[in-house]
């Protein structure tokens, strides 16, 4: 018997105050007159014995109450072998993690080891015991159910549907849930079997100090060893997705960052391909430690969801070298014209040559009043807008100073028909211009910080960062505040073209209408490049549809408004999940998905855990990590005998619970026994019953049973 809070037990000599009150607290005889003639009469010895069990009985179930009530707060446990009868407890965890797909000997992997040594373990067993099955990692295809069974053919299927994944497991989450089965169990007790290569990166944590599964259950970790790798490794360890709006016909690059985890030199292939089939691949090489960025190029063709899967070869391990990610490429954009066509030159040709956005995935639209549409789905890409106009309309510039800070983009550019003014703009612009300026003969005009992220976007479309032959001949120079970098001008006095970014949008100010009587660079391919960059410029149009995991890791922060959520996947393993966002699993592989939550769709790009490449694993005969949980670490050896474990398990059960109904039990018999209204009713009938008899008999007669009786209670008081 073992006993949770023994202090109750302490208590147990309590349990004899009712026998203490009853011999020296007892209650006084009150004297009653009796006829004289009683003394004479004989009375029946069985009422005395009677009444004298009666108040044992009731002292005994007060006694029994007091003790069964101490017993159940010492919350007492029996325990006893499984050779006393009864079926073994027994859960069993399977480290199905990226790093047990890597070889451990006769050409089997370590998960392939671990499902062997399961399976064994379950058939062994067999009927004699209640198991069930847990992954490091969740996997669906594993249903694990709440409670243990004994049906060996479905734990056995359990087992052949594990599969390798790239995710990095969780040891609390699995012992967790593998201690709430055992203790969900009759037995409350039995052994938890875990079948690991022991990577540090999931058997350090600290929270599994937090979990405790008590004195009746026991946690044993077969290791499977590693082997140490010939060649150095290589990780996907992050993707830098393009920081630009997606538009369809729009080309970008998305980074893959490359981390070589080992301590060798590395000669790896990046490849890739996408949703048009188009496939590339890159040669890089690594030294150990370092990383690089390998930019792979997508081109969306139509509006929607798009995605493309890039691969490391040549590495010594296949498990942390996958990406998959998606885009949403959005619909025909807007470009907004505060002005008239006649104002803005070329600029509205070179955005939308054909005014449907079938060239550019844009198109040019016109508003003389300058108020940005309210509507989200309406809002424009970018505001192009005049000196004039946004030095004359303080509420439309307002606005549009909100747009900015909102994540939009906007252009400032001379009149190309009317002549400037002198009305200071705005402060949160933070750039004005000077007087006119006039060359007959032009000067020419330069590129200016050339490092800058615009020019970088200008050489990767052009090849080249620097106009040719582009010259100005009407000019208003500019300026700046320090926020802006300038990009072109005659000289940096003189600066005609600047950028600077204002909250998550940015601000492009011209000192030259893009017009040929101002200057030559409309009659070059270069305004096109350079109108088009400006306007895709800054974060995604739907930035937040699209998020990136490490596989393993489940969406965050998904709101269907109660109702369903649905799973699917675009690229990956068929995911077909339906239910509350609260029960979606991990997505434990690389691969895109899309999360349909009410009326939103999510685009999810997950990757593989860089994580699981590493090499560290876990020595010794225990896990620091597990000091609160009775455990043991034995290498695995696939001739173990795993029954060897199950010897002399003890079944606890828990006898709280009986207890309190014993205790509730001993206090309804003494409140039947006690019961003042019975007592009562049963002496006022033996009284009159008493008198009825008296007046028909004469002084010399004896005295009946029931008189005698009703005298002794009167006697006793």
């Amino acid at each position: 018997m073992i006993f949770s809070t023994p202090i109750f037990l302490y208590l147990l000599p309590s349990a004899g105050l009712p026998v203490l009150f009853h011999f020296f607290f007892k209650q006084k005889t009150a004297h009653q007159i009796l006829r004289t003639d009683m003394c004479f009469h004989r009375t029946a010895p069985e009422l005395n014995s009677r009444r004298k069990i009666h108040q044992l009985l009731l002292l005994l179930m007060r006694v029994l109450l007091i003790a069964f009530i101490l017993l159940a707060l010492s919350r007492p446990k029996f325990q006893s072998s499984v050779q006393m009868g009864g079926k073994i407890s027994a859960v069993v965890v399977v480290d199905n993690s990226g790093s047990m797909s890597d070889i451990a000997g006769d050409e089997k992997t370590k998960l392939e080891f671990a499902v062997e040594g399961a399976k064994r373990l379950v058939s062994l067993l067999g009927d004699s015991a209640r198991m069930n099955i847990v992954t490091l990692v969740e996997d669906p295809a594993v249903a694990s159910g709440n409670s243990l069974t004994s049906d060996t053919e479905s734990l056995l299927t359990s087992l052949d549907n594990i599969s390798p994944t790239d995710a990095t497991g969780s040891a609390h989450n699995a012992l967790a849930k593998a201690f709430k089965l055992l203790q969900a169990d009759s037995a409350r007790g039995g052994v938890v079997h875990v079948f690991s290569d022991l990577q540090e990166a999931e058997w350090t944590d600290d929270a599994l100090q937090s979990e405790s599964a008590g004195d009746s259950i026991n946690v044993v970790l077969h290791r499977i060893e590693s082997k140490t790798r010939q060649q150095a490794n290589v990780a996907i360890s992050s993707i830098q997705f393009p920081r630009q709006k997606i538009l369809a016909r729009h080309p970008l690059k998305i980074g893959v960052v490359c981390t070589n985890n080992s301590a060798a030199v590395t000669n790896i292939r990046v490849n890739s391909i996408n949703n048009q089939d188009k496939k590339n691949t890159q040669k890089i090489v690594l030294e150990p430690g370092r990383s690089q960025i390998v930019e792979v190029a997508i081109s969306p063709d139509t509006p929607g969801y798009h995605w493309l899967k890039t691969w490391i070869e040549g590495d010594g391990f296949a498990a942390d070298n996958h990406a998959s990610i998606g885009i949403v490429c959005g619909q025909t954009a807007t470009v907004l014209f505060s002005g008239s066509p006649s104002e803005f030159g070329v600029l509205p040709t070179a955005f939308s040559p054909d005014d449907y956005g079938q060239l550019t995935g844009m198109i040019s639209k016109f508003n003389r009043s300058g108020q940005i549409p309210k509507t989200q789905g309406e809002k424009p890409i970018l505001i192009v807008t005049t000196w004039e106009e946004i030095c004359q309309n303080n509420q439309a510039s307002s606005g549009i100073g909100q747009y900015v800070e909102a994540g939009g983009n906007l252009l400032v550019v001379p009149s190309a028909r009317k002549a400037g003014t002198n009305i200071k703009p705005p402060a949160w612009l933070g750039a004005g211009t000077k007087i006119r300026l006039s060359h007959a003969r032009g000067i020419k005009v330069e590129s200016m910080t050339k490092e800058s992220n615009f020019w970088n976007r200008i050489r990767e479309a052009t090849g080249t960062a620097s106009p040719e032959n582009v010259t100005v001949f009407t000019y208003y120079p500019l300026e700046l505040s320090d926020q802006f970098t300038p990009l072109l001008g005659i000289d940096f006095e003189r600066v005609l073209f600047a950028h600077r970014e204002l909250g998550r949008g940015n601000i492009y100010v011209s000192g030259t209408a893009f017009d040929p009587r101002w200057n030559t660079l409309p009659l070059t391919g270069l305004i096109v490049v350079m109108a088009q960059s400006i306007a895709v410029e800054g974060t995604a149009l739907e930035e937040n549809l699209m998020l990136s995991l490490v596989a393993g890791e489940s969406p965050k922060g998904i709101n269907a408004g109660g109702q369903q959520v649905e799973v699917t996947s675009l690229v990956s393993d068929e995911t077909d999940f339906k239910g509350q966002a609260i029960d979606m699993p991990v997505f434990s592989k690389s691969g895109v998905y899309l999360i349909k939550a009410g009326n939103e769709e999510f685009c999810v790009s997950v990757r593989s855990s860089p994580k699981e490449g590493l090499t560290q694993f876990l020595q010794g005969s225990q896990v620091p990590a597990m000091e609160k949980i009775t455990h043991s670490i034995v290498d695995y050896n696939p001739a173990d005998d795993l029954q060897k474990y199950h010897t002399g398990q003890s079944r606890t059960f828990e006898l709280f619970l009986p207890f309190v109904l014993l205790a509730t039990l001993a206090l309804l018999a003494e409140g039947w026994l006690a019961n003042p209204i019975r007592a009562r009713a049963e002496k006022t009938t033996r009284s009159e019953s008493t008198q009825a008899a008296g007046q028909s008999k004469q002084p010399g007669d004896a005295l009946s049973t029931s008189d005698q009786e009703v005298l002794v209670s009167r006697g006793a008081g």
